[in-house]
């Protein structure tokens, strides 16, 4: 396994300490900013959203009444004069800082790793560099199941949106109910928020998958 990892031994601290410096990033980016935090994990903020109700069923919904006036652009998410549907709910908000919480353990989990064993380089015997670089590796192969898991639900709640928003979407304001449009509207912008994150968690397994095992065996 060895002699397929050619990479220099001197820049394996450099990427454990990436990957503990981004799970740190994301865990503070949480609470500093929960609705942006969201995104990169998935969580669409609006308690109208089929995504939403699947992880948060028992959040309260919120409709804007028939007389609303939607607009969305491109890429966009779709804004109404209801302004409480881009606001997280507590249900929403305590399950952000909870991943939160996550992130910030991971990563001050894996830099406090990172960095015992680069004291070790300097100051201990072999043996005892080699069984504190391992522990690293296993530490952060195991948390690699994380964004793994992260990855299917995301991928796995964002197919969860019923045909007929699609086909609702194509006929909107041809008729029918506004608020229901709408729904439909955000519920195909929420889908495609859970599919790049969950492309994000996949890409970012990998990286951990990879630092995990040149730790261990590199």
């Amino acid at each position: 396994m060895s002699a397929l990892i050619s990479i220099p031994p001197q820049a394996l601290p450099i990427l454990t300490t990436l990957i503990g410096l981004g799970g740190l990033t994301v865990g503070i980016h949480s609470f500093t900013n929960p609705l942006s935090a969201a995104r990169i994990y998935g969580v669409p903020t609006n308690s109208t959203s089929v995504l939403t109700s699947t992880l948060f069923p028992s959040a309260p919904t919120t409709t804007s009444s028939s007389s609303s006036t939607s607009t969305s652009t491109p890429g966009s998410l779709p804004t109404s004069t209801n302004t409480n549907t881009n606001t997280p709910t507590p249900e929403q908000n305590a399950y952000i800082h909870a991943l939160g919480i996550r992130n910030l353990t991971t990563g001050l989990s894996i830099i406090a790793l990172t960095s015992y064993w680069h004291i070790t380089l300097h100051n201990s015997a072999p043996a005892i560099r080699l069984a504190v670089q391992r522990a690293l590796g296993i530490v952060i192969l195991v948390f690699s199941f994380v964004p793994i898991v992260d990855a299917w639900v995301c991928w796995r709640v964002s197919t969860s949106i019923p045909k007929s928003d699609f086909r609702r979407s194509d006929v909107k304001g041809k008729g029918g109910n506004a608020d229901r449009d709408r729904e439909a509207e955000f519920n195909i912008w929420a889908a495609g928020i859970g599919r790049r994150a969950g492309m994000l968690h996949a890409l970012r397994s990998l990286v951990w998958i990879a630092g995990g095992l040149w730790c261990f065996y590199g």
